[in-house]
């Protein structure tokens, strides 16, 4: 267990977890299918970050200013970046409301102490000590499968759903299926996976095991937003326009937990907030401290890496300001994985370059199977991307 384990359970934040289930209330089964087209792809595509990082010795960033030129590595970063700290805000409101969950304490008090406790154990505690604390996490999420059995669902529907595609042209269907890739296939994640191999100092040799620790965390990812759409496909009844709020996405689990629905609920979802709020942020400080050429890593003092972390403290800060701008956490968490969904393309597209250039990787270029499948990733996100758009364009 290693990196790839703890950015597959990152994953699964709390924009996701709402995505997911605002996805099951609103299509059913019918979006299920996406999970054999994510596994594959989400695979691929992180095995081509962590060798970006083994084979590299640098995050995507530093990679693409040296390659491309600082002009061109702003163009595609800076988006993402965009994006990474829209997301940051909307799952310190979501982390936020689990603590309301468990306290009564309205949620909007509770943004500032949780940034500061994050930012806290960023800037104080080590990489070694993050990344552990982060990997004891991981097994949490096992619970949102085994709600999955505990429901009963008619196991002949979920199976035809997943192995025999319904596919509507509807801004619903849409729309939340290009959330789901934008919420499964993360733009943060492959990121943080090569900041991850750099920090970790992995060499050359160990490619391989790299490769079974990127599948396991990988399958797990996609096993858990499967089953999270499983879920509340089975227990919002049928026709319901979604959820307005959190409070809401505990009622739907009562049929499952009965009344510790809300408990358990609300520290699935804290879980999902402490795990994956401190990837995005490192992720942001990391990629943006490469971009201007700066000394980057939570295993530098502070002393020796102050832009870095000055940068930190920053996404940490504006996401704390978009968390109390005053929009619904339900619709900020599931509006940024549609954006998310947008900036997949060209993201993929850069990755499939990256890895197929000797200059960057050297004798370990992508294989036939990994353009093929990368190539699909690129086609099938910036397809569903447009016709998303155009669609909730004509709805309006």
């Amino acid at each position: 267990m290693g990196p790839g384990i703890v950015s597959g359970a990152a994953d699964n934040d709390p924009a996701g977890v709402i995505t997911y289930i605002q996805i099951g209330a609103t299509t059913g089964f019918s979006l299920l299918w996406l999970m054999l087209l994510s596994t594959p792809i989400l695979y691929y595509l992180e095995d081509m970050s962590a060798r970006l990082g083994i084979v590299g010795k640098h995050g995507i960033g530093r990679v693409l200013c040296r390659r491309y030129g600082t002009a061109v590595a702003f163009v595609i970063v800076i988006p993402t970046l965009v994006s990474n700290v829209i997301t940051i805000g909307a799952d310190l409101s979501g982390t936020a409301v689990a603590v309301q969950l468990l306290t009564g304490v309205r949620w909007v008090w509770w943004v500032i102490p949780i940034a500061a406790l994050l930012g806290v154990l960023l800037v104080g505690a080590s990489y070694k000590v993050v990344s552990r604390v982060l990997l004891i996490l991981t097994p949490l999420f096992l619970l949102y499968i085994a709600a999955g059995f505990i429901v009963h669902p008619r196991w002949v529907d979920v199976l035809r759903a997943t192995f025999v595609p319904h596919i509507q042209f509807s801004p619903t269907y849409l729309a939340a299926a290009l959330a789901l890739l934008g919420a499964t296939l993360t733009p943060y994640m492959f990121f943080w996976q090569t900041t991850e191999e750099v920090e970790g100092h992995e060499r050359v040799a160990d490619l391989a095991d790299e490769r079974v620790d990127v599948a396991a965390g990988m399958l797990y990812a996609n096993l858990v937003f499967y089953f999270i759409i499983l879920v509340a496909a089975v227990v919002i009844p049928r026709g319901a326009a979604g959820i307005g709020t959190v409070l809401e996405a505990t009622k739907t689990l009562r049929p499952v937990a009965g009344p510790l629905a809300t408990v358990l609920f609300a520290i699935g979802f804290l879980v999902s907030g402490i795990m994956a709020i401190p990837v995005m942020v490192a992720c942001s400080a990391y990629t943006l401290a490469e971009l201007l050429g700066w000394a980057e890593g939570l295993s530098k003092k502070v002393w020796q890496a102050r832009g870095f972390y000055v940068l930190l403290s920053g996404a940490l800060v504006v996401g704390v300001l978009i968390a109390l701008a005053g929009i619904s956490p339900v619709a900020l968490m599931f509006w940024s994985s549609v954006v998310n969904g947008l900036l997949l393309a060209p993201l993929f597209l850069v990755l499939l370059m990256l890895c197929n250039d000797p200059q960057v990787v050297r004798g370990h270029r992508n294989g036939p199977l990994a353009n093929v499948v990368g190539g699909g990733a690129v086609l099938l996100t910036l397809g569903l991307g447009v016709l998303t758009v155009l669609q909730l364009l004509s709805a309006h």
